[in-house]
């Protein structure tokens, strides 16, 4: 008989049985909480990846306008064609080869990789193409229709295009974004979180063999395109900065670049920045024909010495200078690289002298006898003989070294290195503009005799152009240190302003009466002795040059030279403010008063009226205006004399005085000076010819003489044409050349030293 369990024993394996399922029950559970809770995301991730798929809707950046609202940079939508080997596979398989060949055709891109992309059928898509334009997206939708393919076996989706409609226009200013769409300098990339916008995103639904389903499964998130910046930038400055620059590159054989600033004085809005050349935005990765050159040069430097380096050495070192040339022309040469600002720095030790009250206009500062001797070292001046008795006037005027030594020896290395500090010249200036570098400068416990002295021309320390111009700012707008801006306001997609950029005054340095001191004397420098290179008729401008050695990187037998100039007006109230820096010009000319000073004198000439500041001239000068040519044409000769003689010219016929007058030699409409000779033509007379004489080198009073005597007619320019020591260095007409009795020769005259 059996043995029959106990009680006890049916208790033990209830017990046992229940232990196990409550311990698996338990285990489930905790499995559960696991998937459905602790790792609920990546399980959820798991089974979406399975059953949707998802593709970016990128978000069009936002837009980069102009002070005058003029589209700087936008974005366009455009299109990614995607081709899908496991759709292909699944509909069209029979067909796969000749859909790749039709597709790449369009696409203008090779077959054989579609072809080997469709083998792979694991891959949901492959991009064929990315940013096509709509004609290209609008093709693969009507192939795709007209050969009844399967929805997503081939098709578009949107994204996004910068583009920059001025291409070369602020370059430096705006940057641009790299093939993600993020900025990665200027403006682009300084405000990239404003004008990135929002993403959004399609979703399909797939079927359980992880193909598209119809449309109908599908959700699309629109995306948020980003806000709109408006800068400070004004186009039209902005374009004649440019344009100038690249002339004196050209000129001046500039080695290594050149930039300019122009500023509100008050404000601290940047109205145009340029560093010369500019590149193409559309194109940033081509170098101009600036540095293309100077890697052309290198290229010829390697190859003369190629047998020290092997073909495949030469081809790295290309790609190596290339890589540094191409950094070079994207960096932003007025706030990123240092240099020695020369005596523009003088406005600074000035205005801290005057403002101590050790100084004014007319104070005795030195006599000058071409070197200063300090603590054992011996300076020079830019003047060999010296300047003689010098007060504060004159020092400016004739940017005399000693006189700047001896008010740099007034002030004290204490004074001193406060005042430099004050003025922002040991710290950025703030501007919102990525890369912006700081000075290199000696400070107070380092300031011996000798530095002192040096500093107090500007000779030493290193600033950034920015940081130089914002202190000169503060010197002529009532002594208030400024941040520099270049974007005025942030607007949404709605047009509400949701960021303004509003002057930000850091502190007052001087006072307004030493900033009115400061305007005076430096209006007198534009126009003492007759005129300087930056000096215009009808306007009130102040302003300083500067030329300064680049000690820090040449020797003495080979010497570079960097050559500035600093210009405000009107030189009473100034609005705006310019600086220019011309790198290592190596034409010949050195001096910030020869290479600096006319590009801001075209600049302004071209637009201080488009700027709302107008020409205010004198009786005298009115009087001494050029005068237009009048219409004679076809008039007896006592009309003709009567005319010109109306618009203050004199005359010379050629032919019968009692016949009619044929025409005129300068033509009707073309400026003369006043008192010019107009040649006239009666009847059928033929018209005479004289050669043109070379008046290159000569002073205005020779020029005038020389041409004259030929039968020609002068037009003076440039602003120095009354001082006596401008020269002329350009005719309009080549000496030697034959032209019409009477014509008028526009001849150019510029100061070459450091008055100028």
């Amino acid at each position: 008989m059996a043995n029959t369990p106990t009680k006890k024993m049916r208790n033990r394996v209830f017990v046992g049985v229940f232990t196990l399922l409550l311990v698996f029950t338990a285990y489930i559970c905790v499995r559960l909480f696991n998937v459905s809770i602790v790792q609920s995301e990546y399980y959820r991730s798991k089974a979406n990846d399975q059953q949707l798929s998802s593709f970016t809707i990128n978000a069009n950046r936002g837009t980069i306008y102009d002070a005058d609202g003029k589209i700087l940079a936008q974005s366009s939508t455009v299109w990614d064609i995607i081709l899908n080997a496991n759709s292909i596979s699944e509909y069209d398989k029979d067909n796969t080869e000749k859909i790749c060949r039709d597709v790449a055709e369009i696409c203008g891109v090779d077959h054989r990789k579609l072809i080997d992309e469709c083998e792979n059928t694991n891959h949901r898509y492959y991009i064929v193409k990315t940013k096509v334009d709509k004609e290209t997206c609008d093709a693969i939708t009507q192939y795709r229709i007209d050969n009844k393919l399967a929805t997503y076996s081939v098709y578009a989706e949107e994204n996004t295009k910068r583009d920059y409609p001025n291409e070369t226009l602020a370059s430096s200013v705006i940057g641009f974004t790299n093939f993600d769409g993020d900025g990665v300098y200027g403006i682009e990339a300084y405000y990239d979180e404003y004008l990135r916008g929002v993403n959004g995103k399609l979703v399909t639904a797939l079927d359980a063999n992880g193909k598209a389903m119809p449309y109908q499964y599908e959700t699309r998130y629109a995306a948020k395109d980003g806000n709109g910046i408006y800068l400070t930038i004004d186009s039209t400055l902005q374009y004649s900065l440019e344009k100038n620059l690249e002339l004196v590159l050209t000129q001046q054989n500039v080695q290594n670049r050149a930039c300019g600033i122009i500023m509100n004085a008050k404000t601290g809005a940047i109205l145009a920045m340029a560093s010369g050349p500019s590149y193409n935005l559309n194109q940033p990765a081509v170098l101009t024909d600036y540095f293309q050159a100077k890697l052309d040069k290198y290229e010829e430097e390697l190859k003369e010495d190629e047998k020290n380096y092997t073909e495949e050495e030469i081809e790295s070192l290309l790609n190596q200078k290339e890589a540094v040339l191409r950094e070079t022309q994207w960096n932003n040469k007025a706030i990123s690289e240092l240099y020695i600002p020369g005596s523009v720095f003088k406005v600074v030790t000035a205005a801290a002298a005057v403002e101590e009250e050790l100084l004014g206009s007319d104070s005795y500062v030195t006599t000058c006898y071409g070197v200063s001797e300090v603590a054992g070292t011996k300076i020079k001046c830019w003047s060999s003989v010296g300047h003689g008795e010098v007060d504060l006037q004159l020092a400016l005027i004739k940017s005399c070294n000693p006189a700047f030594i001896a008010i740099g020896q007034l002030l004290g290395p204490k004074n001193f290195t406060d005042y430099f500090e004050a003025f922002g010249l040991t710290e950025k200036t703030g501007v919102d503009l990525p890369g912006e570098n700081t000075s290199i400068y000696v400070g107070y416990d380092n300031m011996g005799p000798v530095e002192l002295a040096s500093s107090a021309f500007g000779q030493t320390n290193k600033l950034t152009p920015l940081q130089m111009i914002t202190a000169y700012a503060a010197v002529i707008n009532g002594g208030y240190l400024v941040t520099p801006h270049v974007v005025d306001k942030i607007v949404d997609n709605t047009g509400n302003v949701i960021k303004s950029n509003e002057t930000v005054v850091k502190r007052q340095v001087i006072s307004e009466k030493t900033s009115a001191t400061m305007r005076m004397m430096l209006e007198n420098v534009v126009e003492g002795n007759g005129g300087s290179n930056a000096y215009m008729e009808g306007y009130r401008i102040g302003g300083k040059s500067g030329t300064s050695e680049k000690l820090d990187e040449y020797n003495n037998e080979n010497m570079r030279y960097v050559g500035s100039m600093c210009c405000f007006t009107p030189a009473d109230d100034p609005e705006i403010i310019m600086l220019v820096m011309v790198d290592e010009p190596m034409n010949g000319q050195i001096y910030g008063s020869r290479v600096a000073a006319p590009v801001i004198s075209a600049v302004f000439s071209e637009c201080l009226e488009h700027m709302g500041i107008y020409a205010q001239y004198t009786a005298e000068e009115l009087e001494n205006q050029d005068t237009t040519v009048p219409y004679v044409l076809g008039t007896g000769g006592l009309t003709a004399i009567s005319t010109l003689k109306t618009y203050g010219l004199n005359y010379e016929f050629v032919g019968d005085e009692n016949g009619i007058v044929t025409t005129t030699v300068p033509g009707a409409g073309q400026l003369i000076p006043r008192g010019g000779k107009v040649v006239i033509y009666m009847d059928e007379s033929e018209k005479k010819t004289v050669t043109v004489p070379n008046v290159i080198g000569m002073s205005a009073e020779q020029a005038n003489s020389v041409i004259t005597s030929a039968g020609l007619n002068i037009r003076v320019s440039g602003g120095a044409a009354e001082n006596e020591k401008a020269r002329a260095v350009i005719q309009s007409i080549e000496a030697g050349t034959e032209a019409y009795k009477g014509a008028v020769v526009e001849v150019t005259f510029y100061l070459d030293d450091e008055t100028g």
